[in-house]
């Protein structure tokens, strides 16, 4: 197994629904820890235009990321939130190119 691959989803929310839709993201990630693949989720709000969001995800493989997909689709609950969004575009990124973090107190680790 490689270092895995990065999901962006870069989405627009419809004004008027922005805050309750913001609301109810981490009530999501409960379950998506969860599942088979998953290493993290980040969710940024832009900010300047409050009603965009770009969620970042970390999984195993592309696959174990579509699988989540269909499963929280399975009774249609994607489709419906696509309703509050006035844009959304998902992106995979599978190549590593270089990473840097700082951890604690520590010098940034390469």
């Amino acid at each position: 197994m490689g270092q895995g691959v990065i999901v962006t989803i870069d989405m627009l929310i419809k004004p008027e629904l922005a805050e309750a839709v913001i609301a109810s993201i981490p009530a999501m990630f409960e379950e998506t820890i969860k599942f088979g693949g998953f290493h993290s989720i980040r969710v940024v709000r832009h900010q300047a235009e409050l009603n965009r969001l770009l969620i970042v995800e970390h999984w195993d493989e592309e696959a174990d990321y579509r699988a989540y997909h269909n499963w929280r689709n399975r009774d249609g609950e994607l489709d419906r939130a696509e309703e509050a969004l006035l844009s959304i575009r998902t992106d995979i990124w599978p190549a590593l190119v270089g990473f840097a973090e700082r951890l604690g107190q520590e010098k940034p680790v390469f």
